[in-house]
C-alpha cells in the first residue's frame, strides 16, 4: 500500500474509536522515527473527514533547562529522566480531555526557544474532537494511561540516525556533531525507553516507517 492509502486506513480506524469525550491519540517512537510527520498527516486527513483535531506536541511540555540538563548537556539518562514535565502534560492537557475531565485544556506549558513557562487561558474542547499528540517518551506508564488510542512508529535506529542528523545539522552545529549528539544522548535514551516501557506492547497500531513511501501497519488485538 502507498503511504496515502496507509494513512487513510489508519484515519478510518481512529474514526471508529470515537468516544463520548475527545479521543486522545498518542503517537510515540524513537527520536527521528517520523512520528511528528505521521501525526501531522493524520491530522490533515481527519480534518478532511470533518473531525476537529486538537494538535499537540509533547515538546511543548518540556522542563526548563535547569532541570532537563541537570545530569549534563549530553546525558542520555538526563534526557530520559528529566526532559519532560509529565505533571503539566497530564493536568493541563490529557486529564481534562478524559472521561472524568471538564474539557478545558491548555495546549502547552513551556516555550522551548525562550526556556520560559507558559500559562495559557484554558480552551473548551468539543466532545467529538480528537487530540493528536506525539512524543518520544509518550508511553511512559503515567502518561499512557491517559491515552485512548496509541500508535507506535517503528523505525530502525540506523535509519532514524541518518534522518535526524540531517534534519538537525544546522541546529546542532553540523552533520557530524548532530550524529554525535544522537549517538550520545537521544538514541541511548530511546533505548532506555524501549527497554523499560516496551512502547510497542501497549500500542493499538504499529506503523513500520523504515520506507517512508511504503509504511506497513501492524494491527494488534487488544
Amino acid at each position: 500500500m502507498s503511504r496515502n492509502d496507509v494513512l487513510k486506513s489508519v484515519a478510518l480506524t481512529v474514526r471508529s474509536r470515537m468516544k463520548s469525550h475527545p479521543l486522545r491519540i498518542g503517537i510515540s517512537g524513537i527520536t527521528s522515527s517520523g512520528k511528528t510527520t505521521l501525526a501531522n498527516e493524520l491530522t490533515e486527513i481527519l480534518q478532511g473527514m470533518g473531525i476537529n483535531v486538537i494538535r499537540a506536541l509533547m515538546d511543548d511540555f518540556h522542563n526548563p533547562k535547569t532541570i532537563r540538563y541537570s545530569q549534563g548537556r549530553t546525558s542520555a539518562k538526563g534526557y530520559y529522566d528529566d526532559a519532560y514535565d509529565h505533571n503539566s502534560l497530564l493536568e493541563k492537557l490529557l486529564k481534562p480531555l478524559g472521561p472524568n475531565g471538564n474539557g478545558y485544556y491548555q495546549i502547552k506549558s513551556h516555550d522551548l526557544a525562550l526556556d520560559q513557562s507558559i500559562d495559557l487561558p484554558p480552551v473548551k474542547a468539543n466532545r467529538d474532537s480528537v487530540l493528536m499528540i506525539d512524543g518520544t517518551f509518550l508511553f511512559k506508564s503515567d502518561v499512557r494511561e491517559e491515552l485512548d488510542f496509541k500508535i507506535y512508529v517503528e523505525t530502525d535506529f540506523e535509519i532514524a540516525l541518518e534522518r535526524g542528523s540531517k534534519r538537525e545539522k544546522h541546529a546542532l552545529g553540523g552533520l557530524e556533531n548532530a550524529k554525535r549528539i544522537f549517538l550520545e544522548r537521544y538514541h541511548p535514551a530511546s533505548k532506555m525507553y524501549l527497554e523499560e516501557c516496551n512502547p510497542d506492547k501497549y500500542a493499538d497500531l504499529i506503523v513500520n516507517n523504515n520506507d517512508l513511501d511504503n509504511p506497513v501497519v501492524i494491527c494488534k488485538e487488544r
